[in-house]
């Protein structure tokens, strides 16, 4: 009874509800098309000064609330696996593990010592799951998003908490220190053209669809040659099937390449092993690149083999996890270097060993449709492309299609 009254009451509530807002209203903001740098800087400020002072039980449930307003979506993709039921279990599952995670943290008292542990957040991925990164609070507002932006803030608040004396409150306007200032040089544009798709997850593997699909990305490569481009780039799984084993389709993509160079995503089988693959067609011959780091519970179960194997079996109709690469892949297109990616990965920090100057990403957001997903991944690239200097050229299926220059 004790612990019910200490969790379940309307201040801890209130609380960890308003501070789960200010760390998640920079994504309805984007979302939205509101782009209020200064507000969202302060909003960022603000829940960093409620996660370093509020009591556990409010703090469980700011990390509850943030869990979910930040990744309520996850178990949206379920519909297409017949197990629509399990949705609201999932969201539940994933808030939950958001609040015992910042219920952990209210076990340390001091400031200091909760700043040090909000500012290692980015390195705790749960399952394998890394799209926690309290420093994209500041992605597009006055502040930096690099990690020793979000430490130098931390290490201030900390300070003006510690610190009885009037001299803390220099410890605001030391903040000023963490704005962002454009550093990187500006790339030259690129002949390279992105196709956005907008098919509903459903319909894409339908059988009855294929030709259709089919014929609408080669008119796309088509329109793109036409238009000038050098080359051009479709979203993941643009083709829906294993695109090595259709060998009349893939010596037609192999023919249009002598004209313009075309990059695109579809499955790729071998020995009875599936991957998800990028396709690069280039002046009559092809590249195979698979993707490296895998969707937890959607191209992979990060649990051990036997676990995995049964949770196949029972959820997902028997199907194996995929196989990935063991490096990410670079290629040379329109005069330059390439890093590969394939939607998950490349939010993640693997995809940016050896700063790669130039990204080709492709995505399918449709497993997601109708949420903040897609936002949440553009804003994840525009953290990566601004802490690396990588412009990121993100071809979709569904929103949003765009290039991402560092800021």
């Amino acid at each position: 009874m004790k612990i019910s009254m200490r969790y379940f009451n309307t201040p801890s509530l209130s609380l960890g509800f308003l501070c789960a807002l200010c760390a998640s209203m920079f994504i309805y903001m984007f979302h939205f098309g509101l782009l209020f740098p200064w507000l969202q800087a302060l909003l960022g400020v603000l829940a960093l000064f409620f996660w370093l002072t509020l009591p556990r039980p409010a703090l469980f449930w700011s990390g509850f609330f943030t869990g979910l307003f930040w990744f309520w979506w996850i178990g949206l993709s379920f519909r297409y696996y017949d197990l629509a039921w399990m949705i609201p279990f999932v969201t539940v599952a994933v808030a939950l593990t958001y609040g015992l995670i910042f219920w952990a943290i209210g076990l340390l008292s001091h400031p200091a010592a909760r700043a040090l542990a909000l500012g290692t957040l980015e390195w705790l991925h749960p399952m394998g799951f890394d799209w926690f990164r309290p420093a994209l609070m500041f992605t597009g507002s006055i502040f930096g998003d690099s990690l020793w932006q979000l430490w130098l803030i931390l290490a201030l608040l900390a300070l003006f908490l510690i610190v009885k004396r009037r001299w803390r409150w220099l410890m605001p306007v030391a903040m000023l220190c963490a704005l962002h200032f454009p550093h990187h040089t500006a790339q030259k544009d690129l002949p390279v053209k992105l196709v956005q798709t907008n098919l509903d997850q459903r319909d894409k593997w339908d059988p009855r669809y294929l030709n259709l699909i089919i014929q609408s990305n080669l008119a796309s490569i088509k329109e793109a040659e036409r238009e000038g481009y050098k080359a051009v780039i479709l979203p993941e799984s643009a083709f829906p099937l294993y695109l090595n084993t259709e060998i009349d389709l893939l010596e037609r993509i192999i023919s249009m390449s002598e004209e313009i160079d075309i990059v695109t995503g579809a499955l790729y089988e071998e020995n009875g092993k599936s991957y998800n693959s990028t396709y690069f067609f280039h002046d009559g011959d092809l590249k195979v690149m698979h993707k490296v780091v895998l969707v937890p519970f959607g191209e992979e179960v990060p649990l051990p083999s036997w676990i995995g194997k049964w949770i196949n079996e029972i959820f997902f109709g028997g199907a194996s996890d995929y196989e990935t690469a063991k490096e990410p892949s670079d290629f040379q297109m329109a005069g330059v270097t390439w890093r590969n990616a394939i939607c998950y990965e490349a939010t993640t920090d693997r995809l940016y060993e050896g700063e790669p100057e130039y990204m080709a990403a492709i995505s399918n957001n449709a497993w997601f449709l109708p949420s903040i997903e897609p936002d949440l991944q553009r804003l994840i690239l525009q953290m990566q492309a601004n802490r690396h200097g990588t412009t990121i050229y993100h071809s979709t299926n569904g929103p949003v299609t765009d290039i991402i220059r560092p800021r």
